[in-house]
């Protein structure tokens, strides 16, 4: 049997849904208190029997951080998706996102060895790959470098990282997937979907950044079919493509029907702009929008290479064109 985590969130739905339309029944853990609602909608979007495909899931209660409800979650399981994590760059979840991504991960791994797990999965990020000095692409042979350009996110995950392959030396075989900008139907307050509602609204500034975008159907649809082979003790990048902020933002604008940006944020502008933010967030009481780290991300030039997972298994990236007027389709 299967055990997925963070089932509720935009990978791990879209993971649930590749399973269980494929004929596996799943055991999803979830934090008690938290809502199947997005897990539900996405499940609505792609199907009409989205009933039938949601009672495959058994639902447990349990967290990342409680080693005994993983314990308990674990029986019976032969394969693990682990894609419970936090993604922020807000500097007050710093603590909770670094014990829930590395103290979380190490629980799960612990779990999952104690149970004898066959096969692990680990959904990372291309955050945890870091960068390359002298600008060529990225690819799964890159070594992490310690450097404060690095984002506390990016370090979880790289922590992460180094627990799953601990469970290599101890017989447990894993993979490793570090998806790019992940794009997908999903909440527009959290993660990488947030652009969408952000866009959705109009927006005329832009970045010169690049980085590499991948489609949520293509994370799920790689992972489960590189779970399901031979493949162990691997990581593969998943990126379809790399396309400049603007790039991206104007292709996202259009498919709402909104004008292009038109407004370059350098370095100066985003460095006043980051701190403005943090004064109007605090006024207001939310999280703000924009942080230090995300202005520094956002001038970052990484091109990732995703071609390894298209050469290991039948695989081949969705149209990021089509992807994004099918995504924001939802979102309207």
């Amino acid at each position: 049997m299967i055990l997925l985590t963070g089932a509720t969130g935009l990978v791990g739905s879209h993971i649930a849904f590749e399973l269980v339309s494929k004929g596996e029944k799943i055991r999803a853990l979830k934090r008690k208190g938290s809502s199947t609602a997005l897990t539900e909608k996405i499940f609505r979007f792609y199907s009409n029997n989205e009933k039938a495909l949601l009672d495959k899931i058994e639902w447990v209660e349990g967290n990342v951080l409680d080693l005994g409800s993983l314990e308990d979650a674990m029986e019976g399981i032969t394969h693990v998706y682990h894609c419970a994590a936090i993604i922020s760059f807000n500097p007050k979840e710093k603590e909770k996102m670094l014990q829930t991504n590395t103290e979380g991960t190490s629980n799960v791994v612990n779990a999952a060895m104690h149970a004898g797990v066959k096969k692990f999965c680990h959904i990372s990020s291309i955050a945890a790959l870091g960068f390359t000095i002298d600008g060529t692409s990225i690819d799964e042979d890159v070594w992490w470098q310690n450097d404060p350009i690095n984002s506390w996110y990016a370090i979880s995950k790289y922590n992460s990282e180094r627990e799953v392959w601990r469970a290599t030396e101890e017989g447990m075989d894993v993979i490793i997937i570090n998806p790019g900008f992940i794009i997908g139907p999903g909440d527009t307050n959290k993660s990488s979907t947030e652009a969408f509602g952000v866009l959705k609204k109009g927006n005329s500034w832009f970045t010169n950044g690049v980085i590499g975008y991948v489609d949520v159907r293509d994370v799920a649809n790689a992972t489960k079919q590189i779970m399901e082979s031979e493949i162990v003790n691997q990581r593969f990048i998943l990126s379809a493509q790399n396309l400049s902020y603007r790039e991206f933002f104007d292709k996202v604008l259009e498919a709402f029907g909104n004008p292009k940006t038109k407004r370059k944020a350098g370095k100066f502008s985003l460095a006043i702009g980051w701190r403005m933010e943090k004064i109007l967030a605090s006024l207001a009481g939310r999280n703000p929008r924009l942080t230090k780290e995300t202005a520094v991300a956002s001038l970052q030039i990484n091109h990732y290479d995703g071609s390894k997972i298209t050469k290991a298994i039948n695989f081949n990236y969705r149209d990021l064109n089509n992807s994004i007027k099918e995504i924001s389709e939802f979102y309207k």
